[in-house]
């Protein structure tokens, strides 16, 4: 097992984005966060002079495209793995991803936990492949099973989740002490109740979020929403 922590860098044009993944890969054990660009140059550059082990790539950048991006890699014999961000409906792009190696994609909207789940599985394939002192096929055929993530293949859900709204109620639901009703978090988050309910509903189904009611002398029995601890340790 490799015993540096592997190091990462964050492609993405939207500031936003690049800084919540950015952040999210620095709390996972076994990874550093050495930088993040927001364009093609920007990205080049960083990937020639931090080296990183693996590069979280979104396809698009406002002066090229991370498919361009990762076959000059490629040419430059950069030794760095790809996490490729890409939509459902660009085939035609994951396909030329997996042509030139990379080691998985992420299909948008996604969260955080299959963002997780595919940085797992990336640490278990460098800590297999440094542990082998011999290789044979099915010391091969184990790593590859590493390779890519099939529940990253599937997109986050039908209903139309977006990961910034996401992570505003989240983040809202983290830094409360107490429970919270749907209309405490919409004022906190800034979004319409109707939306902060949709939301709600898709993270309890998700288990990030317990609702509980809380009964008073009168009328209906008010919903309260708490984070799990297992979402708020991530």
């Amino acid at each position: 097992m490799t015993h540096q922590e592997l190091r990462v860098l964050v492609v993405d044009d939207d500031f936003m984005i690049a800084k919540l993944h950015g952040k999210f890969i620095s709390k996972q054990k076994g990874y550093q966060l050495v930088g993040s660009a927001h364009s093609y140059d920007e990205a080049l550059k960083m990937v020639q002079i931090l080296e990183p082990d693996l590069v979280l790539l979104d396809v698009y950048l406002p002066d090229g495209s991370g498919i361009e991006l990762l076959r000059t890699i490629r040419l430059q014999n950069k030794r760095c793995d790809v996490i490729l961000i890409t939509a459902a409906k660009e085939l035609e792009i994951v396909e030329d991803g997996f042509r030139f190696g990379i080691i998985d994609y992420l299909i948008k909207p996604f969260d955080l936990i299959q963002l997780q789940t595919s940085l797992n599985k990336y640490l278990q394939f460098k800590s297999r492949l440094f542990s082998f002192t011999q290789l044979d096929q099915s010391t091969v055929n184990d790593l590859k099973k590493l390779r890519v993530s099939e529940s990253t293949s599937a997109p986050l859900n039908q209903k139309g989740i977006d990961l910034r709204t996401l992570e505003k109620i989240r983040n809202c639901l983290i830094h409360s002490p107490d429970s919270l009703s749907a209309d405490q978090i919409a004022k906190l988050a800034g979004v319409s109740l109707s939306t902060t309910r949709t939301y709600l509903s898709y993270m309890v189904e998700e288990q990030e979020v317990t609702e509980e009611q809380q009964y008073g002398t009168v009328g209906r029995p008010l919903r309260l929403y708490r984070i799990t601890s297992f979402a708020s340790s991530n």
